[in-house]
């Protein structure tokens, strides 16, 4: 078990060696953090931003500001990206991680910070994968966008600074797909340790099986969200560039 995990960089490749019985040590990362679902994400509809009747439209915003301040997630619903389009992307995804090794590596990226365009981006990926990329950035952009505005007006700034304050036409959007394979051992393991993000702002995006947890006045609690809905991580980076 010891060479098969030293010699596959691949955690898909390890889980589904049939002798594997148990987990590696490496991979083990015992916690006392019981999740439970004892409090629920605030939802935010994003339409409402754009709502003529202005009594909406506050309401929305004050429910963001709340949202942002007290929690650092929501749960955002009717925000205009079709159902075909999450599916698309997270069955690219799948189709990827199916791909011999070999394959992969060819798209191994240097660095996954490292700035490019959505086409360059699309460049370096399978040809029906980058396809479906820029359709899926091209329609979450846009949202990104709108939601700093909100964000930024919640702050009190006028109209326009925020975009220029983070360069919004130019800041690059990075996507990433992380796979969990079973484990023959949930209770020694764990996807991804605590953590907080980096950029702006987070979409997170499912194949409808619940797993992150987010900790909220010092507890941790599972994340529950609605079919096609997309959980929002609002990062604590946009304080550090003067929005706070």
């Amino acid at each position: 078990m010891a060479a098969v995990a030293q010699n596959s960089s691949f955690v898909k490749a390890l889980a589904e060696n049939t002798t594997l019985k148990s987990i590696p040590s490496q991979f083990t990362f015992a916690t006392d953090s019981k999740g439970s679902q004892s409090d629920s994400l605030p939802i935010i509809d994003f339409s409402l931003l754009t709502s003529p009747d202005p009594d909406q439209r506050c309401r929305v915003l004050a429910d963001l500001d709340s949202a942002c301040r007290e929690w650092g997630f929501f749960i955002l619903v009717n925000h205009g990206i079709s159902e075909t389009i999450l599916k698309a992307i997270i069955e690219a995804s799948l189709e990827f991680f199916e791909l011999p090794e070999e394959e992969k590596r060819r798209y191994e990226a240097k660095s996954a910070s490292d700035p490019s365009s959505p086409a360059a981006a699309a460049s370096s990926t399978p040809p029906t994968k980058g396809e479906t990329l820029q359709e899926f950035t091209g329609k979450t952009r846009p949202v990104f966008k709108k939601l700093m505005h909100a964000i930024g007006e919640n702050l009190g700034h006028e109209q326009g600074f925020v975009d220029e304050a983070l360069k919004l036409d130019s800041c690059f959007q990075l996507y990433a797909a992380n796979y969990y394979p079973p484990c023959p051992e949930p209770d020694q393991a764990i996807g991804i340790p605590a953590h907080t993000d980096h950029g702006l702002l987070t979409f997170l995006i499912h194949k409808g099986v619940a797993g992150l947890q987010i900790q909220h006045n010092g507890e941790w609690f599972d994340t529950v969200s609605p079919q096609n809905a997309i959980l929002i991580r609002h990062v604590t980076a946009i304080r550090k560039v003067g929005l706070d």
